[in-house]
């Protein structure tokens, strides 16, 4: 007898091949599937996040203005605060308000900042504003008032002296 597609052996072939052809249909929509959702991930695991903008406010004072006591009880010039957070990859605006007759500096060559803080006064702070681009890195960077004020102060981390830590 000759297999055909009335007989029953024909039929139970036809529906089996049917039922392949669906099921490598399925798998390889699966694997489609799956193709596109690595991809998506590749994607995202590279594609870098929005870059954040973050503020700081500083203030300098001066020692005679009770800026900060030192450990052996003496008033010292300092910048308030002297360490601060920012984000990797941040761009961070910084206004520092200068109480002292006196300019600094906010020096950072690991930062790429070297900004003059111009002189202001007790009742006519000046203000100041810089931006720089917090490293991608994260770590502990050190900046400094790079014009000659208080001695131990320019010496001392957190009087004229501090930190930007990068998370």
């Amino acid at each position: 007898m000759e297999a055909g597609n009335n007989t029953r052996e024909g039929r139970g072939f036809t529906q089996l091949a049917a039922t392949i052809a669906v099921l490598l249909s399925m798998a390889s929509l699966l694997a489609v599937a799956f193709k596109l959702n690595d991809n998506q991930q590749a994607a995202q695991a590279v594609t870098p996040s929005a870059p954040t903008s973050e503020a700081v406010k500083l203030v300098i004072k001066t020692d005679e203005e009770h800026a900060k006591k030192g450990p052996e009880g003496t008033w010292h010039d300092a910048y308030l605060p002297a360490g601060f957070s920012v984000k990797a990859g941040a761009t961070v605006t910084v206004t520092v308000l200068n109480y002292d007759e006196a300019p600094h500096t906010f020096t950072s060559p690991e930062l790429g900042t070297n900004e003059e803080i111009a002189a202001g006064s007790e009742t006519e702070p000046s203000e100041t504003t810089f931006t720089f681009h917090a490293p991608a890195k994260a770590g502990s960077y050190e900046w400094f008032c790079a014009l000659p004020c208080d001695p131990w102060a320019m010496n001392t981390d957190g009087f004229m002296r501090g930190h930007v830590t990068v998370t």
